[in-house]
């Protein structure tokens, strides 16, 4: 063959030295390596023990870094190999065969042929036709009935067996064999060697590192390494040639989206959570209880706030009395762009009600002192007040009829004469019998009188304020009242609102007071009668208790994620050797990550929806037994999404920390540290 003919070698390995530091001392394990090993060649790395031949076999499986020099394999420089290229190599060019076997001792038969199948994760997953071609292999090794066998249930030599196959699943062109006889028997040493003749005879690339002078006989040529260099024992060296530059580069099907990296991992988490179905389920208790406490606490603090602001809300506290008066104290100096003379419901209320968002119903109110109320001959005077109202006034102060009806829009729009009466006038005026459809008529001035039809009484209520008497009020359109009442009795001096229970009632009064302040200046006196510091207050009281009872659920939950994050390190730890070899087979260090990360997200996610669901039952189991012993307090399903986006929140946030640091170990993992762990 001319050297124009000269096929670039399978393996070239130029100057390659290889050592360590070791208390400020070089430690020399490779010196000034070279050799080449064409396709097809049958080749035993031999030498005694420490004399750097499995430090050789690591280096020409891409699994460690020499010190300086190359290692081409198919022209390609494994020394300027990214790691991502570098799994890529491992996984599809070259099939690892090792002395201790490294089978997943949880994993079948089948499973661990197939384990080179499932790398590197950034690649789409094989098909359907790679289950066979392991099944085929498996078959071809004398497998066949073991199929479905756990690693302990094999022989020596089944295991090395096993591990042939899982090294031929891919087609890789070389089969780097480290001690494959070491741990067998004679007998079964033999079949394995067959089985390696068998396959170099197909065409396969073998390079076996031995210190096994009958297996060095079996190879075709021999490498002999000793104190750190290697001869060749062949009588024809094989010819260098010109080193290329080039590198591995990984396919374009390479996917760098964490999502498709964490979709991919995902069965692989699974599959490990299963296997250790106890320790995961004991795992998860804490974040159960944790998430449950949080979900409960949250659902059942806002659900007694707003029982105890519908209590204040029944008592009017959450009711803003606003009140206007021209300011007669007023200096001729002092400027204002607009004069104050009393509300206006087009430009005053009907702003205010557009401004204020916070304001739920709002209504006018006119009235009156000293009224009379006349019926049948029967005249009631003492306590008497008449208001012109709207429609919202009874929703503002609570008022519930006992017959009848409230006024409604249409009432107000069209100034029908209608009232409505308290209970204690309505049985003054008409004893014995039903006031609803009686006409009355009401002073409004000392010279003014007013018929109206009765459309409704309301129920008895309580004041605590001695000149306010709501049983003996009388309530009528305010329009009525404004177009029958002099010119000064039908001014609106004053407006009531009810403020929404969601939004802080002081904080409300004050905007609409400064509201009224900078729209009419000095002209006017603003003030808002309201009860709201009390509930600014009762508020802060239940917000403080919420977040009491919450930061409690938080520091169960914070138990539970430290219980998950100690289970993931001791899961890391006791599968260092596991690690070890998915790296060896191609996973990258990203996918070894992402699968432990997603390991701790399966299990905070099942045991989340296990809480979430836990927590509402408590919920509901408590609000049913608070119902018999809180005659008033009603039953009813309370699903709040503050609670809900919290525990979710709180599932991400504890799945990602808690496997955030044994993920990262899994990931800093060197390869050949990780199979020699004990």
């Amino acid at each position: 063959m001319s050297e124009s003919d000269e096929v670039m070698p399978l393996i070239q390995v130029a100057d390659l030295n290889f050592g360590y530091q070791v208390d400020g001392r070089q430690i020399e394990i490779l010196r000034h390596v070279n050799f080449t090993i064409r396709a097809g060649e049958f080749v035993a790395i031999q030498g005694p023990s420490g004399s750097g031949k499995s430090t050789l076999f690591y280096i020409l499986g891409c699994l460690l870094e020499p010190t300086s020099g190359s290692v081409h394999f198919d022209g390609a420089d494994l020394t300027r190999m990214k790691p991502e290229a570098a799994a890529f190599l491992r996984n599809r060019r070259v099939g690892f065969v090792f002395q201790q076997f490294h089978l997943l001792p949880r994993a079948t038969v089948l499973d661990n042929i197939l384990l080179p199948a499932k790398y590197p994760q950034e690649l789409p997953p094989a098909g359907r036709e790679i289950r066979e071609r392991a099944i085929e292999l498996a078959k071809r090794l004398g497998l066949g009935d073991r199929l479905h066998h756990f690693p302990s249930q094999l022989s020596g030599g089944q295991q090395q067996r096993v591990a042939i196959a899982r090294a031929l699943l891919t087609d890789a062109p070389l089969i780097l064999a480290d001690e494959p006889t070491g741990n067998l028997d004679s007998r079964s040493a033999a079949e394995i060697m067959q089985i390696f003749a068998e396959l170099n005879a197909q065409g396969r690339t073998i390079v076996i590192i031995t210190h096994d002078h009958e297996v060095a006989k079996r190879c075709q040529r021999v490498l002999q390494v000793r104190d750190g260099v290697v001869t060749d024992s062949a009588a024809t060296k094989p010819r260098h040639v010109a080193l290329s530059s080039e590198t591995l580069k990984v396919p374009l099907t390479w996917s760098k989206s964490s999502l498709q990296l964490a979709t991919r991992t995902l069965p692989g988490a699974l599959g490990n959570l299963l296997r250790t179905r106890t320790k995961s389920i004991l795992t998860m208790l804490g974040i159960v209880i944790g998430i449950a406490a949080v979900q409960a606490m949250i659902s059942l603090g806002e659900f007694t706030k707003d029982r105890i602001m519908e209590g204040f809300e029944a008592l009017g506290v959450n009711k803003l009395v606003v009140r206007g008066y021209p300011n007669w104290e007023r200096r001729a100096s002092d400027e204002t762009k607009r004069e104050f003379a009393g509300f206006s419901v087009d430009s005053d209320l009907a702003s205010v009600r557009r401004i204020f968002p916070e304001i739920r119903y709002l209504s006018p109110v006119l009235s009156s002192w000293q009224n009379t109320a006349t019926a049948g001959g029967r005249s009631v005077s003492e306590n008497v007040r008449l208001r012109g109202v709207n429609h919202e006034y009874a929703a503002i102060t609570n008022i519930h009829m006992a017959e009848g009806r409230w006024l409604t829009p249409y009432h107000v729009e069209h100034r029908s004469l209608v009232c409505v009466l308290g209970s204690e006038l309505a049985t003054q005026l008409f004893p014995g019998q039903s006031s609803v459809g009686q006409m009355i008529t009401v002073t409004v001035d000392a010279d003014r009188s007013i018929p109206c039809r009765v459309i409704g009484v309301a129920r008895p209520q309580k004041s605590n304020q001695e000149w306010n008497r709501p049983n003996t009020q009388i309530s009528m359109p305010y329009t009525v009242y404004q177009a029958v009442g002099s010119y000064f009795a039908s001014r609106m001096y004053q407006f009531a609102v009810q403020v929404r229970s969601e939004s802080d009632v002081e904080l409300a009064a004050k905007k609409i007071k400064s509201y009224f302040s900078l729209r009419y200046g000095k002209s006017g006196r603003f003030m808002v009668d309201t009860e709201g510091t009390l509930v600014a207050q009762t508020k802060r009281f239940l917000t403080i208790f919420a977040a009491l009872l919450t930061a409690i659920a938080f520091l169960s939950l914070l138990v539970g994620g430290i219980g998950i994050h100690n289970m993931m390190l001791v899961s890391v730890t006791e599968r260092i050797k596991e690690i070890g070899l998915r790296k060896a087979l191609g996973a990258t260090s990203r996918s070894i990550r992402m699968q432990v990360l997603m390991e701790s997200l399966v299990l905070c996610s099942v045991a989340g929806l296990i809480g979430i669901a836990a927590g509402f039952a408590a919920t509901e189991l408590m609000i049913f037994a608070a119902t018999k012993f809180v005659p008033k307090l009603k039953f009813e399903l309370v699903i709040e999404p503050l609670a809900m986006l919290t525990a979710v929140g709180s599932i991400l946030t504890v799945g990602v920390f808690s496997g955030l640091v044994p993920a990262r170990r899994a990931e800093r993992l060197q390869v050949i540290e990780a199979l020699r762990a004990e």
